[in-house]
């Protein structure tokens, strides 16, 4: 459907005619020119029909609940020129200035009292920004077809979400990225101009399109089209191109839903399992995924109580020095409290707190356990290694504030502070990683690059990063003794390490055997359940006295 930014705008040309045959009407009785009178009246009077049309027709259209009485005040308007027209050919009124002034009056009268309602209205069925659909009357109208095709037709529910699309907001800001979703949406509505596509705006970077009538492979065919039509789609600004991903979401009427609101709730749970999948992925809704979605929200129960209730406890998980066993530092890791009061396990709650992006306000608040004086005291003269998501550009600039802080820790209670960033973390975001490295200026602050090896390896990061510390990914160390390829890799990158004067670290030893081999190979530092496991503040403190 054809929506508006505004009623006023949407018939904006058809008014102006109006008004403007209506000031020519005006000129031509000034002039005392019968021709251009009769012309003008007669130009006023198609202009006032096609207008009442048009405005009938998109009433129609957008179902709108006044449209009789709206039509008979139309009726009433049609029927005054009527009786003026039949008074000026039986000559027992003469048109003059006033007379036309009358009918500009009449016509805003008619904007004022009946148009203004009517864009009220449409206001709330159409999106402003992308003129599609609003979600309510998006629901509706669909609704409204469940209702009158029942099984006779297939139906499907797409949702799909631009992702990253907080980026763009940043890096465009609010004016151009209210124009890029204009761009896009014009974009799709001419791309898919059909009458049996209904597209809808859901939140504010989610969409919505019911195809009526489509076939199972018939969807598909779509998904395949609807995919490639926006890999192609790239919105210009100066010298930018930008171009967007999305992720989908799809039901099916019957099986996924009975009615437009259940089919709506599904789509939204198919499009976070699309959104786990990658960039332009589409899911199909299954009913397996609502047990998961349960558990997502018992997590999302659990985290939101941690946060709000400051229920984050640091736990230590020592690493050792591989040729004395001395506990030279510590890997600090997040745990939360249950609603008993009991320790979860990181394996428990952290994918969760990933998924529903949590992770950064639980890395917060354990900054703010970390940063009392007693417990610095733990690590004088030791290694504090500090996990650090990094998501987006303004996580790796609050990095670069950190480090300013660190600094001056480090020096008041000598100890060294290691920020751990995943190898994909730096790659995602190497320019600004290579910023941080080149103002880090102390020596008790360094990187440690995580997970190294797991499947990213690029060497360019630790020239550009400069990292003190390597922590070779866990998978590997797991699979030493089992794959040759894995010992040959570890083994590689322990040499280039030593070369760069990179300290290596392996994480996930979990016996005496895997520890004997690293040691061979020449791995610097130990951490694995073999020597301790994540331990509560006390019992680290124990251990190092």
């Amino acid at each position: 459907m054809d929506g508006s930014l505004s009623l006023e705008l949407k018939f904006k040309e058809d008014f102006e005619k109006l008004i403007t045959s209506l000031y020519n009407l005006k000129s031509a009785i000034k002039e005392n020119n019968p021709e251009r009178i009769s012309n003008y009246l007669n130009q006023f009077t198609l202009f006032l029909k096609s207008y009442f049309e048009k405005e009938e027709k998109f009433m129609e259209e957008l179902k709108y609940p006044d449209l009789e009485h709206h039509k008979r005040e139309h009726d009433l308007f049609k029927k005054k020129i009527e009786y003026l027209f039949k008074k000026l050919e039986k000559k027992e009124t003469i048109l003059n200035k006033e007379i036309v002034e009358v009918l500009e009056n009449l016509l805003i009268e008619h904007v004022i009292h009946f148009d203004k309602p009517l864009n009220l209205y449409l206001k709330s069925r159409i999106d402003s920004l992308t003129e599609f659909l609003s979600r309510e009357a998006f629901l509706e109208t669909l609704q409204d077809f469940i209702t009158k095709e029942k099984l006779t037709k297939d139906i499907t529910l797409i949702l799909f979400e631009l992702e990253d699309f907080p980026l763009i907001f940043f890096s465009l800001g609010p004016q151009i990225t209210n124009l890029l979703l204009k761009d896009f949406s014009t974009y799709l509505r001419n791309r898919f101009d059909t009458p049996n596509i209904l597209f809808g705006k859901n939140k504010e970077i989610q969409f919505l399109i019911a195809l009526l009538g489509f076939s199972f492979l018939e969807v598909l065919e779509f998904l395949e089209n609807l995919t490639e039509k926006i890999k192609a789609y790239s919105f210009k600004f100066e010298n930018k191109k930008i171009s967007l991903n999305i992720s989908i979401g799809v039901t099916l009427y019957p099986q996924d839903g009975k009615d437009a609101y259940s089919l709506l709730k599904n789509a939204e749970i198919a499009l976070q399992m699309a959104k786990k999948e990658g960039k332009f992925k589409w899911v199909f809704f299954e009913s397996k995924f609502l047990k998961y979605f349960e558990k997502l929200n018992k997590f999302r129960n659990i985290l939101e109580r941690a946060i709000r209730e400051h229920l984050v406890i640091p736990y230590i998980q020592p690493i050792f020095d591989v040729h004395t066993g001395s506990v030279v530092g510590g890997e600090v890791l997040i745990r939360i409290l249950d609603d008993r009061g009991k320790i979860m396990s990181a394996c428990t709650f952290i994918k969760y707190a990933y998924e529903l992006k949590y992770i950064d306000e639980l890395e917060a608040l354990l900054g703010e356990k970390i940063t009392e004086p007693n417990f610095f005291g733990l690590f004088k003269n030791k290694l504090l290694f500090i996990n650090k998501v990094v998501t987006s550009y303004d996580k790796v600039r609050f990095l670069l504030e950190e480090l300013k802080v660190w600094k001056t820790i480090t020096e008041n209670y000598d100890i060294s502070c290691i920020f751990e960033i995943t190898e994909s973390s730096i790659l995602e975001f190497l320019d600004l990683f290579e910023m941080l490295s080149t103002e880090n200026k102390t020596e008790k602050v360094g990187i440690a690059i995580d997970d190294f090896g797991s499947g990213y390896a690029s060497f360019t990061s630790l020239i550009k990063v400069n990292p003190k510390f390597l922590k070779i990914d866990g998978n590997l160390v797991r699979q030493i003794l089992k794959s040759k390829k894995c010992y040959t890799i570890v083994k590689g990158i322990v040499s280039i390490a030593k070369e760069l004067n990179i300290k290596t670290v392996a994480e996930f030893v979990e016996n005496k055997r895997i520890a004997e081999a690293l040691r061979e190979i020449g791995v610097d530092l130990f951490q694995g359940f073999y020597l301790s496991k994540p331990i509560a503040v006390e019992e680290f403190k124990k251990l190092i006295s």
